[in-house]
């Protein structure tokens, strides 16, 4: 998720001229990757983009750094997203088909909005796409389909202690979902604990096929939190997930399951076990044998994450503060927050690595 958040890119000036440090009729010296061409500095075409300095670029006749263009957005179609990996920005669309992202405004001042789609808690991808008309927005449940759930925002700290009971928050116009499978809840009353929560299930007169499965995040970052990742999860996967765990009576999603995915620049990271107040939890934890980023088959046996970076943790009660150990990044830790099995939820949440001052794992 890269659960969980622009700028534009700044021009910091020429690197192909170094300085001229003796200005004579016979002596010039060159910087680094340039050379000297009639008696100035210029970047040496036996080098590449990299000789440019921040910001710049080789120039068409492969001989002078320029400035490169910033990147520039058509608002009406799109909006700037800033990589803090790579310092790029880039056009994210936001109208024109399923690809695209739907609009995400900034919540009026104490609101919060959240926007972004629905994935599959078993494939670790967005829900299919409605076969007829996938840009039309859900009006009634149909039989199959993103527009077969019913999506619900929550006080996550409420949802927690009574899935059933707690009250749903309803955004202004109500709650957008569409058949491309993508959701939009504008100016929600923010959470009093500090997290929101969303909720997944079938709708009212839609077949029975998924468990109600849950997902959180912080008020700060449903400002607006955009492309945040709900998930919901299938029956047929709850089933499958108990099956290979060798448990027996209730399946998972009964007893009140939590999966974590550790993420390390949004991708699943093996060999990482998940602890519970710090402690290790051999007899409450699950990991999947999987060989990529699906979650099908848990193996009893094994005692870290595998490909798909997941651990399926269950009797954790009440939220507690749950984190991971290994496989952390340099200079990086598995970030602690809070979260726990409900009982009838499957419970969805993603750590991405981070600092230990709380910043993004570089």
């Amino acid at each position: 998720m890269r659960t969980h958040l622009g700028l534009s890119l700044a021009a910091t000036g020429f690197a192909a001229v170094a300085g001229l440090v003796n200005v004579s009729c016979s002596t010039i010296e060159c910087g680094q990757g340039t050379v000297e061409r009639d008696g100035v500095c210029e970047a040496d075409i036996a080098t590449n983009d990299a000789t440019c300095g921040p910001g710049t670029v080789l120039a068409p006749d492969g001989v002078h750094c320029e400035v490169e263009t910033p990147t520039e957005c058509d608002l009406e179609t799109s909006r700037e997203e800033f990589d803090q990996q790579t310092g790029i920005t880039t056009c994210v669309g936001t109208g024109g088909g399923c690809n695209s992202e739907i609009p995400c405004a900034a919540p009026d001042a104490g609101k919060a909005t959240l926007c972004g789609r629905v994935w599959d808690t078993e494939t670790d991808q967005p829900l299919a796409e409605a076969v007829a008309n996938p840009t039309m927005q859900c009006m009634a449940p149909t039989t199959d389909g993103p527009c077969s759930l019913r999506l619900r925002f929550f006080d996550a700290l409420d949802f927690a202690m009574n899935p059933q009971g707690a009250i749903a928050i309803a955004p202004e116009g109500g709650v957008y979902q569409d058949g491309c499978n993508r959701y939009r809840g504008h100016n929600l009353t923010r959470a009093t604990f500090g997290f929101l929560g969303i909720a997944v299930d079938d709708a009212a007169g839609a077949p029975v096929t998924h468990r109600l499965t849950g997902v959180a995040t912080s008020n700060a970052f449903a400002s607006p939190g955009r492309e945040f990742r709900a998930y919901v999860t299938r029956i047929t996967t709850d089933q499958l997930w108990t099956t290979s765990a060798g448990l027996a009576g209730m399946t998972f999603s009964e007893r009140g399951v939590l999966a974590i995915i550790f993420h390390y620049q949004d991708q699943p990271r093996p060999g990482v076990q998940v602890r519970r107040s710090g402690a290790l939890i051999p007899p409450d934890d699950y990991y999947f044998s999987d060989t990529n980023a699906m979650r099908t088959t848990i193996a009893p046996a094994q005692d870290r994450t595998g490909a798909n970076g997941t651990a399926v943790v269950v009797n954790s009660a009440t939220p507690i503060a749950h984190d991971g150990l290994g496989a952390e990044p340099s200079g990086c830790i598995w970030p602690s927050n809070l979260a726990a099995s409900i009982p009838g939820v499957s419970f969805v949440q993603i750590k991405e690595a981070e600092t230990a001052a709380g910043a993004m794992c570089p």
